[in-house]
């Protein structure tokens, strides 16, 4: 912590005194009107996240939403979890083992959605993804939903979240935040960009949090830092570069037993893990970027980048109460390791030109990925224990194994893909993407199991047509096919080896629409998504595993934001859906689950946020619905739906400095956010406040 100080007051320091050296005084600013607002839904915003080709979220046809920093700051929102969620029908599922995880339009985990970092995309490794964590030095979120293999590979039949981060500028800025909350609570981060030469650029941003959590022995830290570094050597050639190191270790929370099926109130604090419990993550990246604009219509990108992620737990991790007894039995005492780097290279082509008198877009490329992974753990550790369900000592980790290599896994990727987008007519335009990636995994078992390889070669594609009905509204549809895996790409065993990539296919039709005058936007999708030969129970013989059952989806989206009178502001989202098994049978007896809903997915999710906006100050309050869940495909298991609601406020004391409260879970509410298990269940956070100082210049 007192090295990451140090690095946030140097940078402070060296970004004022560039800052400021012209003028030895700071003549005060008055504020006579607010900062123009910013839709949440940023239709009229480039992004590239859904396409390659420079168009933004209105020609695109497909759900994308563009969430800025500035209304990431407004709602409160530390952890790119807490900003994701908050777009339309996306839900948290995140588990302490999979670092962080979502949940869209019915299909979950991050073999479903993807996440990226400046449209690269991270490797999940056991299921797991812990980078990046919070939203400190990223400029916008951007979220496209349903099938986004085109763009980004295997592993994104429910959508891709992409944190954008803030570019190297020449430009000399400075913006620091400094924040205290309760149970010990603090957050620090500090940022800026300058000049280097007569070519060059540079941005700086260093965070650090942490806190006493909001369960007994929950604590937890975090710290990063982001630089890059920007050339322009000729008008027409960029290069870049970038490199990051993050320590995240958030707070081990496994989850409450379960008092006769229900959460219980009175354990809402309550901490059965292990005194000594770990959970730590180290990431560090390097990006270096050319940009060569060869001719005013065509240009050239190449990317080279390299990830490491080193992750390590040590907890005991299921608890299950005995109400005779009063005791809570505690197994699964697992330690575990993760060793992972992944580089690799992307190359692309794109060009702006006329074909038959009308304008037409293409990119076209070829991308390689290498990826090693080293998973070590303590399998077959058998220790258990059991303490009383209040007042107890929570005791030292047990294990009667040593930690121990179990494989190291080696996956291989290419992949080649064009897209293009061609005005057909003045108000017609046609997008097109196809993609084909070549795979090849490799694991090595050190646990006296078979060296396992498999190799896929999926295609995949889109197409869609966008049509401007009016000058601010837009129609489109669209029709596209993605792969996912049945189990992580990444380690694949003899079992999980022998099956294919999962095929989904989706249908989506949807309204774009710019109110009058500025006064908001609005957006509407209808979609069916459907995902063939996931893992099933052979009908004649129940106890072997074959592909042949089936997932789907249908949904309606809604998101609006307006702007009714002067100073107000709303935002409003609503997904309703109905996610099923069609066809699915479980267990030995080959139970069928068809009909059933999966597990983790609610079907109706809404989120709300109303703010009153004046030159120095301004206020907001917010909702986030989610309904109901079940925790097994039995659905045997369920969590009620909730509504949390959260508030704002802050004070624009000029234009440099901004004092702000947020309070979370503004009514205290007691709810399962999801479930670790058949026997607990993890609690919502509790009532949080959070005061901050903001500073820009």
């Amino acid at each position: 912590m007192f090295k990451q100080k140090v690095l946030s007051v140097a940078i402070l320091a060296a970004l004022s005194s560039t800052a400021f050296a012209e003028d030895d005084v700071l003549e005060e600013v008055v504020v006579n009107a607010p900062a123009e607002p910013k839709a949440a839904i940023n239709l009229n915003k480039t992004n590239s996240t859904a396409t390659r080709l420079g168009l933004t979220a209105k020609e695109t046809p497909a759900s994308v939403e563009v969430v800025d920093s500035k209304t990431i700051r407004q709602r409160g929102d530390i952890s790119i979890k807490e900003a994701v969620t908050r777009t339309t029908g996306i839900t948290d599922i995140s588990t302490p083992g999979n670092g962080q995880s979502f949940s869209s339009r019915g299909f979950t985990g991050n073999n479903s959605v993807a996440q990226a970092e400046d449209g690269v995309r991270l490797v999940t490794g056991a299921g797991t993804l812990t980078y990046p964590s919070d939203t400190w030095g990223y400029e916008q979120i951007e979220v496209l939903r349903g099938p986004a293999s085109v763009i980004f590979g295997d592993g994104s039949a429910g959508g891709v979240v992409n944190s954008v981060r803030k570019k190297a500028s020449r430009e000399t800025s400075l913006e620091a935040l400094f924040g205290l909350g309760t149970r010990g609570a603090y957050r620090t981060g500090v940022g800026g960009s300058g000049a280097i030469g007569n070519v060059g650029a540079f941005r700086i941003d260093a965070s650090a949090l942490g806190g006493n959590g909001y369960i007994d022995r929950g604590d937890y830290k975090s710290k990063k830092i982001m630089s890059s570094f920007l050339f322009t050597p000729t008008e027409n050639l960029r290069v870049g570069f970038t490199l990051d190191h993050a320590e995240d270790s958030p707070t081990a929370i496994y989850g409450s037993p379960l008092v006769n099926g229900k959460i219980s109130r009175s354990l809402r604090k309550s901490n059965f893990n292990v005194d000594n419990n770990k959970m730590d993550f180290i990431d560090t990246r390097a990006r270096a970027k050319v940009e060569w604009d060869i001719t005013p219509s065509l240009k050239f990108k190449n990317e080279t980048y390299w990830f490491k992620s080193d992750r390590e737990w040590r907890n005991a991790e299921n608890y299950a109460l005995n109400t005779t007894t009063n005791r809570v039995t505690r197994t699964s005492f697992l330690a575990i390791e993760h060793d992972q780097t992944q580089y690799g290279n992307r190359m692309e082509l794109a060009s702006i030109d006329t074909v038959f008198g009308h304008q037409n877009r293409i990119a076209a490329g070829w991308e390689i990925s290498h990826t090693d992974f080293l998973h070590s753990s303590n399998a077959g550790n058998t220790a258990s224990d059991n303490v009383p369900v209040s007042n107890f000592s929570p005791g030292l980790f047990l294990s009667t194994t040593a930690i121990l290599k179990n494989y190291d896994a080696d996956l291989k990727q290419q992949a080649f893909f064009v897209e293009d987008a061609f005005n057909a007519t003045d108000t017609l335009k046609l997008v097109v993407g196809l993609r084909k990636d070549l795979i090849d995994t490799y694991r090595k078992d050190y646990r006296g199991g078979p060296n396992v390889n498999q190799d896929f070669s999926p295609l995949t594609w889109r197409a869609g047509t966008v049509f401007d009905l009016t000058q601010n509204t837009t129609l489109y549809g669209q029709m596209s096919r993605g792969t996912d895996p049945i189990a992580n790409l990444l380690g694949l065993n003899l079992a999980n080896a022998q099956f294919d990539l999962t095929k989904s296919r989706q249908e989506e039709i949807g309204i774009k629409h710019l109110l009058p005058d500025a006064k908001g936007q609005m957006t509407l999708a209808l979609y069916h998504i459907a995902k063939d030969d996931i893992i099933t129970r052979d009908p004649i013989t129940p106890s072997i595993s074959i592909q042949g059952g089936k997932q789907s989806s249908r949904g309606i989206e809604f998101a609006t934001t307006l702007f009714p009178v002067e100073n107000w502001r709303t935002d409003f989202n609503i997904a309703i859906l109905d996610a099923r098994f069609d066809e699915l049978k479980e267990g030995n007896a080959g139970i069928s689950r068809a009909g059933n809903t999966p597990s983790n997915v609610p079907e109706r999710v809404a989120n709300a946020w109303l703010y009153y906006q004046q030159p120095k100050w301004e206020a907001g309050v917010g909702a986030r619905y989610v309904g109901k869940r079940y925790a097994d495909s039995a659905n045997a298991i369920t969590m009620d739906s909730y509504t949390v609601y959260d508030a704002s406020a802050a004070w624009n004391i000029n234009r440099q400095i901004t004092l702000r409260a947020n309070l979370r879970n503004l009514t205290d509410k007691f709810y399962a956010a999801l479930a670790y298990g058949s026997t607990q269940q993890i609690i919502g956070a509790p009532r949080q406040l959070e005061l901050t100082a903001e500073f820009k210049y």
